[in-house]
């Protein structure tokens, strides 16, 4: 089995061809790269909680198969699909701006729900303007503009200083304002 080390330099190398492809305006090819991404690092295990001594030691008395022998890893050295703890972060980073990549995709193709699902994915590995942007343009997309205004809002309250974030809620805005003139018609 490949060693965690290789597949995140493998999963990083299709990230980067999925990003040349984008690039060229080749959409599906770049999500068909990103996708793969994912086959190298989904499979990969967080490493165990660092244990301070003394808590390790009062949590032996938690009774018979308590919470000590879950944390020990599986025998038969499954250690190589841990995540080396120094580049924890870096596959977090790594899954949340290929999610965002795709999902840019996803925009660009007119699949604005799998563009919206995408950005959800990439909120999962923590907060981001771009995740709430595009999710924002996604749901524009498909007049759901309550949903399109809350994600610009949030997106704003992240880069405040992102002109384009302002433009898209004055146009979510306009949007609400005609959308409500039409039902009082």
């Amino acid at each position: 089995a490949m060693a965690a080390e290789e597949k995140i330099r493998e999963a990083t190398g299709y990230k980067e061809e999925g990003n040349r492809h984008y690039g060229e305006g080749n959409f599906k090819r770049a999500l068909g790269a990103y996708h793969k991404v994912f086959c190298y690092i989904n499979g990969l295990q967080p490493p165990p909680p660092e244990l301070s001594r003394p808590a390790a030691a009062a949590s032996q008395d938690s009774g018979p198969g308590g919470a000590v022998g879950s944390l020990a890893p599986a025998p038969g050295g499954s250690t190589g699909q841990q995540i080396p703890r120094e580049r924890v972060e870096e596959v977090q980073r790594l899954k949340q701006s290929t999610k965002l990549n795709m999902a840019a995709c996803y925009l660009k193709l007119g699949e604005h729900q799998k563009c919206i699902d995408a950005c959800s994915t990439a909120l999962e590995c923590g907060s981001s303007s771009k995740a709430h942007f595009r999710r924002g343009q996604a749901y524009a997309e498909l007049r759901n503009f309550a949903g399109a205004r809350n994600d610009f809002e949030r997106a704003r309250e992240l880069a405040p200083e992102d002109p384009a974030i302002v433009a898209e809620l004055r146009k979510v805005r306009e949007g609400f304002a005609k959308g409500d003139a039409k039902e009082r018609r």
